[in-house]
């Protein structure tokens, strides 16, 4: 019998990232651009991409340097990527940055206390297995390896605050033995793994969270936690003037060394959008936005996952979602437990605290009160259905995306899709361009009613056969966006001091106005994220077998976003679309 490899083995055997040659990536480019601009405008952008390709132009210069790099490196993309994507954004994490995965708000087991020990237990489990590397790695179809390094920064992982840029930290290799659990603004040190390396029962978890919960009759704490939620200069600047004091930097080091947070809250979320804001943002001074994630609890027993974006990518959740977050029988009754009580830390705040805090406090109230966020469980019809069109589910949500905005604003918008690279040594994420010139032509035809429904069905197949093409393409790191921004940041090391006018483009520089991302699983209930511009949307969504959950964030500041609205078009395009399809389908019948 063989052995089931280890939990990196397979990891050495990857190939390294590959460079796409410049002339595909830019006739990709060009094909994503077409359907988004006017015929003059699109001339122009042709005759830069031209100018790119010229023989001894500045463009091949970029491409040389950008292969050099590549030969001599396993992942030529890696800390480019973390700097340019996320430690160099001075804005808020939450909202900005953070993500949050939920599951459904229905479910509540009741027992705060015993949920979060069950998801604490759950959760040391999936850091034990990896830490001995006894967790499979995942594979591939053709039995091939996934990336597994990610997973080294899921625990005991920090984000730093810079007032340039962030940097981020891992105490890996077994180092942290606790987590931080957070109650009403305050933090406690517990710890969950003991010197020869065994966690603490459940049982035992659960009632070390009950004595946590027991100290609620103490005083109201400062909201320190809140400071993590402000601008990065300004939390930077922040720290620094806790850490002067000695009882702080003790504080700062039990909280960044911490394997994760367990957020107790004491506020309950007893529907999918405020389930979702306890992921997406949380309660207020009741987070450490810093870590890489936090198990979120209500009163009620619900759950859901608040995670920071930088270290690890939202696909490197869902097994610890999968392994923790469905429904779990009761625990035995426990009134104690011999392990040593948590210990309350206690910040020492100097005379500016007040005033960071106030500060970071405006921040957060004001985006989140402008973050439009809205859900809505759909249930005519899931994967099963989609299947029987003869397509895959994911092109036919995009499709029923680019329809919706079509029909709110009479236009394609710049779209994301994230799909993953972890086929590749270090893999993250490559982007999926939805919006095509096929996808143009079947929703201008999809309200035009002089166009046959045969055609209509004949145009949104060539739509879902693009954007499949498209989605192996950037899985297979061969799409063009992470290719085009290596080429800018290589260009000090290639001597170009200007960069081409291809790059300077309007739609080149334009931000994505759609942010989608797609999570399989079978236990989550919808992934949620915020717009990455003032006018754009996210689109958060897993797709079941009869059903689809959809969350949809905008910012009520931009007077021509609602996330209502635009979630009621997408519902009415994925009816419609299934309409035309049974249509035709019932004719050939």
């Amino acid at each position: 019998m063989t052995a089931t490899p280890r939990t990196f083995e397979l990891d050495k055997k990857l190939p390294n990232l590959p460079v796409p040659s410049l002339e595909d990536s830019v006739q990709r480019y060009l094909d994503s651009v077409e359907p988004l601009v006017d015929a003059a405008t699109f001339r122009e952008v042709k005759a830069a991409a031209e100018e790119l390709l010229q023989p001894d132009g500045d463009g091949r210069k970029l491409q040389a340097a950008l292969e050099a790099r590549a030969a001599s490196r396993e992942n030529w993309l890696s800390g480019w990527w973390e700097d340019v994507a996320y430690l160099s954004y001075p804005e808020p994490l939450i909202v900005n940055s953070s993500i949050g995965i939920s599951t459904d708000a229905r479910y509540a087991p009741g027992d705060q206390a015993m949920r979060a020990g069950q998801l604490t237990g759950g959760t040391l489990d999936f850091y034990l297995s990896i830490l001995n590397e006894t967790m499979p790695p995942e594979v591939q179809r053709d039995g091939s390896g996934m990336d597994m390094s990610l997973l080294k920064r899921f625990f005991a992982t920090n984000r730093y605050p810079g007032t340039e840029r962030d940097r981020i930290a891992t105490f890996g290799g077994g180092q942290s033995r606790h987590i931080i659990v957070m109650r009403k603004h305050r933090f406690f040190e517990l710890e969950v793994i003991d010197r020869s390396g065994e966690r603490l029962s459940d049982g035992d978890l659960m009632v070390q969270f009950r004595r946590i919960l027991a100290t609620d009759t103490a005083a109201p704490a400062p909201a320190v936690g809140v400071l993590t939620a402000g601008r990065r200069p300004d939390w930077a600047r922040a720290r620094d003037r806790l850490a002067a004091i000695p009882a702080n930097r003790h504080v700062l080091d039990r909280i960044d060394r911490a394997l994760f947070l367990v957020c107790l809250d004491d506020e309950l979320t007893p529907n999918f959008e405020d389930l979702a804001r306890a992921g997406l943002h949380g309660q207020k001074g009741n987070r450490w936005h810093d870590k890489s994630f936090h198990l979120v609890i209500d009163p009620q027993g619900r759950f859901t996952l608040h995670g920071e974006h930088s270290p690890v990518d939202a696909g490197a959740w869902v097994p610890l979602i999968e392994a923790i977050g469905g429904p779990a029988d009761p625990l035995p009754a426990q009134q104690d437990t011999s392990a040593p009580p948590p210990k309350e830390l206690h910040w020492e705040l100097p005379l500016e605290a007040t005033t960071d805090i106030a500060d970071a406090s405006v921040v957060f109230d004001n985006l989140t009160r402008d973050l439009d966020l809205r859900i809505v469980h759909f249930d005519a019809f899931g994967k099963n259905l989609i299947k029987t069109f003869k397509t895959g589910p994911d092109p036919f949500l995009q499709m029923s995306y680019m329809l919706a905005y079509k029909r709110m604003y009479g236009r394609l918008p710049k779209t994301y899709e994230a799909a993953s690279t972890r086929m590749y040594k270090g893999g993250r994420t490559e982007t999926i361009r939805t919006a095509s010139n096929q996808a143009l032509a079947f929703v201008t035809a999809m309200d035009d009613m002089s166009v046959a429904a045969d055609r209509k069905v004949e145009l949104l197949r060539a739509a879902f056969a693009e954007h499949s093409k498209r989605g192996k393409e950037a899985s297979a790191a061969y799409a063009c966006d992470r290719h085009l921004l290596g080429l800018k940041l290589i260009a000090p090391e290639a001597g170009v001091t200007e960069l081409p006018r291809f790059f300077s483009q309007e739609i080149f520089t334009r931000s994505w106005e759609l942010s989608t991302a797609q999570l399989a699983m079978r236990v989550g209930f919808v992934n949620h994220f915020g717009p990455v511009c003032p006018g754009g949307y996210g689109i958060g969504y897993i797709i079941k077998n009869d059903h689809v959950n959809i969350n949809v964030t905008s910012f009520r500041s931009h007077p021509q976003t609602d996330s209502s609205r635009f979630l009621g078009e997408i519902t009415r395009a994925m009816h419609d679309l299934r309409a035309v399809l049974e249509l035709v389908q019932d004719v050939a019948a």
